[in-house]
């Protein structure tokens, strides 16, 4: 019987539909956003981004310059949303700052 019960939820969630994958970018990034939010202010400032810069090697100061719209030196989850939506512009700035020196 456990079995059947095993089987039968995993074949349910195998038929549900799946996220649109701009939408599974979105759930990550707001995963993503609300673990490096020590504070829980609705910002990422250099301190919290510490960990993401260790994690890419990029410098959160550059990660700071790239989101941050409004120029307040922190990112709000609507500038990281709006990084989302420039993808390609993130691969290249990405790529330009690992070929630094």
């Amino acid at each position: 019987m456990k079995h059947f019960a095993l089987l039968s939820t995993i074949a349910l969630a195998a038929c549900a539909p799946q996220p649109s994958p701009v939408k599974r970018q979105m759930m990550g990034l707001l995963e993503k956003f609300d673990r490096w939010d020590y504070d829980g202010d609705g910002y990422l400032d250099g301190f919290e981004l510490q960990e993401a810069e260790r994690l890419s090697g990029i410098p959160a100061k550059d990660l700071i310059d790239f989101y941050d719209m409004n120029k307040d030196r922190r990112i709000s989850l609507r500038e990281a949303q709006a990084g989302i939506s420039r993808l390609d512009e993130t691969r290249e700035t990405a790529e330009e700052i690992n070929d630094r020196p």
